[in-house]
């Protein structure tokens, strides 16, 4: 007898949080991190049912190759194509566009010619989160981040020239 659709999402869930701690305990190079997190999808996607399942797994190898090229402080070469992979897959909700979206802005001290594009992001995260209702917690929580992202990567924005 298969397993339910829930079961299975939980199986992935596990398995990831599972090989994010291992891969975090050994310390280990940005390159295996992405290769096995490449690995852990494609072991995924052969029992995945649908296109749709196939996409979020694609969406959660991305958010978790953004993370990791951030923590490891990469590149734009590492860090670059992995935002444009899941910019390109859709942002699955509006939390993964706001983590993304904060850890660009955070991330300009290392690449900063993207700084532009890193802040005109998450200005755009700012207007979704200042769409919510006022009365839910999560939005000031967001908001207070995206300031602070703000903050940490203002002082790399490129001085504004006149008449542009």
């Amino acid at each position: 007898m298969s397993r339910s659709r829930r079961e299975w999402w939980r199986a992935v869930a596990e398995a990831r949080e599972w090989l994010t701690l291992g891969l975090s305990y050994i310390d280990a190079p940005f390159e295996v991190i992405v290769a096995a997190l490449k690995d852990l999808e494609r072991q995924y996607a052969r029992e995945a049912r649908t296109d749709a399942e196939r996409l979020r797994l694609k969406r959660l190898t991305a958010l978790d190759a953004v993370d990791a090229a951030f923590t490891q402080l990469r590149p734009w070469q590492d860090f670059g194509p992995w935002l444009r992979r899941i910019r390109r897959l859709g942002f699955p909700d509006l939390w993964s566009r706001f983590h993304i979206a904060t850890l660009y802005a955070q991330s300009v001290p290392n690449f900063p010619e993207q700084a532009r594009d890193a802040f005109a992001m998450l200005a755009d995260v700012e207007r979704r989160v200042r769409r919510r209702r006022k009365d839910r917690q999560s939005r000031q929580q967001m908001l207070d981040s995206i300031d602070y992202a703000r903050l940490v990567a203002a002082r790399f924005l490129p001085p504004e020239t006149p008449g542009t």
